[in-house]
């Protein structure tokens, strides 16, 4: 474990490098990102002219879970693009160049690549998240500071685990299924909001078997201090570290069970 780690920092420091030499570019893909973030957030905020609160929650509140799906989904794409790019690494045969290398192939493909401009999302979310914190009048006890990185980190795993499953289709399909980005880019656009707001068989969905829920809405209910309008057990909002493994697990699962089943392109 200890020498794939190493891999991966040299590989991914490698290409943060190469980013960087060029900071002109590099500054102008980091704030086209912002730029459309803060569209986005744009639409969130003129809605809130028209409503006091929405579903019983405030603009502030709102922003919380914002700024919080933002940071998650960021870290994860950010580290992840490797895997968002794994289509082209199957169609192009460059997986079969992995395989034969004395190194885990799960770590060369995830270090595969590295896209440093996506680190706008998280910058901007961490706007968002501070001016939340900021205005918000919550009680910060020293059990929700300490659970608060423990959710963001969770958050990050489980988009980062939805990533490895988007890859992993790839096995047998040689490309990214775009229904696949209804569970990732469209479960952090959901996450983005109040659960509650959502159908039943919806919330089902992104709380138990895609738990995108589980690890920011129910968090988010005991670090705001907020009412459950759904009547979910309390205990839940405290498992978004197991939850988060237990999906990363899964996702690691069925990774390795692609790679076994691995037949290559041809090419």
């Amino acid at each position: 474990m200890t020498r794939e780690t190493a891999l991966w920092r040299r590989l991914i420091g490698a290409r943060a490098r190469g980013q960087v030499a060029y900071p002109v570019s590099f500054l102008l893909q980091l704030f086209s990102t912002s730029l459309l973030f803060f569209v986005e957030l744009a639409v969130v905020a003129l809605m809130f002219r028209q409503v006091d609160r929405l579903g019983g929650w405030r603009l502030a509140e709102v922003a919380f879970l914002y700024g919080l799906s933002a940071v998650a989904i960021g870290v994860a794409l950010c580290l992840g693009s490797g895997l968002v790019a794994f289509p082209d690494q199957i169609r192009q045969g460059g997986f079969d160049q992995v395989l034969t290398r004395p190194a885990s192939a799960f770590v060369q493909v995830l270090a595969a690549d590295l896209r440093l401009d996506r680190l706008g999302r998280v910058l901007n979310g961490l706007i968002v998240f501070g001016y939340a914190l900021v205005v918000l009048d919550v009680e910060w006890t020293a059990g929700r500071l300490l659970y608060l990185p423990v959710v963001v980190v969770s958050a990050a795993v489980v988009f980062g685990a939805l990533f490895v499953l988007e890859a992993t289709l790839c096995f047998w399909t040689t490309q990214g299924l775009e229904v696949v980005n209804a569970f990732t880019f469209g479960g952090a656009t959901l996450s983005q909001y109040p659960l509650h707001l959502f159908d039943g068989w919806l919330r089902r969905l992104f709380l138990f078997a895609i738990p995108v829920g589980l690890v920011i809405y129910a968090p988010s209910l005991y670090l705001l201090d907020k009412h459950d309008p759904l009547g979910l057990p309390g205990w839940l909002r405290f498992t978004a570290p197991l939850v988060s493994a237990l999906f990363a697990a899964v996702a690691g699962s069925l990774w390795r069970v692609g790679v076994r089943h691995y037949r290559s392109t041809g090419s």
